[in-house]
């Protein structure tokens, strides 16, 4: 084992031990994401950059496209620094319409596809969006959008042209809701004189991804160009991957997560290699990916789970060699399970744990080129700064003593969108270094490898890799008038991989019975007003599965939170004796 001088990890930097210099302080360009891409492919434009159902585009050609697009959007009065708002799948379309926005200084957003009406509407308003990029919408639903929110455009990709690099088509603007289509975008384009935009910078903001807090309310991330280069060089230099082999990556996560748009697309864009993108990942086309032979998985332990339950017998994944499980932890008891599995199919894969956060890229670990600690949550990201600390004293602690992770970096996000309170919260300035509060428990080794061992958040991955936060449902079941209070834990599931479970206290006056469960049922679907008087709604694959009425909900007596762990055993229990639930709905 190495002796390190201190035992501290803010001064040893374990992770960046046998580093060179420029690894350790590594040059962050100056850049945007556009301007670097084109830079990097200019000797291989002919390559191909995306593959997404029938399509395939070569890095030549989604350049070429978000030039396209993006002097369409100036034409239709987009303004460096405007937030754009993009609601779809993760289609070829999408990546291009962030490509075009970064090009020109625009930000871009990206809303759950999923997600109801009346939400769209809250973010459009909260981003003061001018121009809405949507998929397969309805005239019905457009015309509430132009209703209800400031947008001036809205540009819809038809269903039939998914597969279509077509930008040519007809320019026309229809009547009350000013839909476009997006195959339009060339024809307008041309009608912009002004073809070439000025370069900008690293420090310019990006893009606005999600996350979510300890209330499972989802913040609005910041993310400039310099937080996203520098954190794909940090993992570059911490894994080395140009011995990383394999040209193709699979990227399932939706865009709207840090981890699909970033850790999974834009860092095999800018690795050079092919982004097999999955907008509709499931058990029925888990096998219809996997035959496109990739690579690198960028993975969580609900698709692990999906592949080893529904991928054909005699389906061949040597293609396979890295599995990345960065939505969640993988146990070890997961690990084998999965190792095993892929040596069966004919792969010797590396299968291993990221960690990171939407405020650091989603990229604040490794588990590949770098010697495998399955146990662990991958290798700490050389060039970083990080330490674990008592969380009340903020003293640091040594290694493997467990504490409150903090990280420092140019991969650090900016800002929550217009909270500069709650950004402030969780920037910490020590010894003059700022570090962001990570909100997550756990210990560095003396190799600099991250081991955490619990989440202020509490979420899970379905196998469509849909994240649920469960904090989020029983605030809005908790809004429900006959609802006193609420507690929402995940349980295992045949089909999902995970649903939740909804243990509900019912207000005096209400009594527990079937035309209850009816009730709650249909509000479950039904547009709800939250705190600050916010509508929102649920999903349909966040309503919950499961649900009991209790008198009372077990808390932790020292700080009277709610005990989830017990709920979790309890509602555990109780499904495999089938005894005590009531089943809101099949899924």
């Amino acid at each position: 084992m190495r002796q390190n001088k201190t035992g501290y990890a803010s001064i040893d930097l374990p992770q960046s031990m046998d580093s060179t210099f420029f690894e350790k302080n590594p040059l962050i360009p100056n850049a945007n994401i556009y301007t670097t891409i084109k830079l990097l492919s200019a000797f291989y434009m002919d390559k191909c950059a995306v593959n997404c159902f029938d399509l395939n585009a070569s890095y030549g050609k989604i350049l070429d496209d978000a030039v396209t697009v993006s002097l369409a959007l100036k034409e239709l009065g987009v303004k460096k620094g405007e937030i754009i708002s993009v609601c779809m799948p993760n289609f070829y379309q999408a990546l291009v319409v962030f490509l075009a926005c970064n090009r020109i200084g625009a930000i871009t957003t990206f809303i759950d596809a999923k997600a109801s009406v009346e939400d769209i509407c809250y973010y459009l308003n909260e981003f003061e969006t001018p121009i809405f990029v949507n998929f397969d919408s309805t005239l019905l639903e457009n015309k509430k959008i132009k209703e209800n929110t400031k947008v001036k455009y809205i540009i819809t990709l038809d269903k039939s042209k998914v597969n279509s690099l077509d930008l040519s088509g007809d320019f026309k603007i229809t009547t009350y809701e000013e839909k476009l289509d997006f195959s339009s975008l060339g024809s307008i384009a041309k009608f912009r004189k002004i073809k070439f935009e000025k370069l900008h910078g690293g420090k310019e903001d990006a893009v606005i991804l999600f996350t979510s807090g300890s209330t499972g309310k989802p913040k609005s991330v910041v993310l400039t160009n310099e937080n996203i280069l520098a954190a794909e060089i940090y993992a570059k230099n911490t894994s080395h991957t140009e011995n990383i082999t394999g040209p193709k990556t699979l990227t399932c996560v939706p865009f709207s997560y840090p981890y699909g748009l970033i850790t999974s697309a834009l860092t095999t864009l800018l690795w050079g290699k092919e982004a097999i993108l999955a907008p509709d990942i499931s058990k029925d086309t888990i096998n219809y990916y996997y035959r496109k032979n990739p690579s690198i998985v960028f993975g969580s332990p609900a698709l692990l789970d999906l592949t080893m339950k529904n991928v054909d017998e005699n389906l061949d994944l040597s293609s396979v060699t890295h599995f990345i499980s960065g939505g969640d932890f993988l146990t070890p008891q997961h690990y084998k399970r999965g190792i095993e599995f892929f040596k069966s199919h004919g792969a010797n894969v590396e299968l291993g744990n990221g960690f990171g956060n939407a405020e650091t890229v989603s990229i604040g670990s490794t588990p590949i080129g770098v010697p495998s600690k399955p146990e662990t949550a991958g290798k700490l990201l050389v060039g970083t700064r990080v330490m674990v600390v008592n969380p009340e004293t903020f003293e640091e602690k040594k290694y493997n003593e467990e504490g409150l992770l903090l990280v420092s970096g140019k991969h650090v996000f900016k800002e929550y969108y217009k909270n500069e309170e709650l950004t402030n919260e969780v920037k910490i300035n020590i010894n003059g270094t700022e570090y962001y509060n990570t909100g997550t428990m756990g210990y560095i080794d003396e190799d600099g490898y991250f081991t955490p061992t619990g989440r202020t958040s509490r979420f899970y991955i379905m196998s469509s890799l849909n994240k649920v936060y469960c904090d989020n449902v029983q605030n809005i079941i908790s809004s429900f008038k006959c609802v006193k209070d609420c507690a929402v834990v995940k349980v295992s599931d045949e089909n999902e991989l995970y649903v939740n479970k909804a243990y509900i206290v019912l207000n005096d006056g209400y009594e527990p019975s079937d035309e209850m469960i009816k009730q709650i049922s249909e509000l479950c679907y039904l547009p709800t007003v939250i705190a600050n008087d916010r509508t929102t709604q649920l999903k349909s694959y966040e309503v919950p599965t499961y649900i009991e009425f209790v008198s009372e909900l077990p808390r932790i007596k020292s700080s009277e939170k709610i005990d989830y762990m017990i709920l979790e055993k309890d509602a555990k229990e109780k499904l495999e004796q089938k005894r005590n639930i009531r089943l809101i709905r099949k899924r």
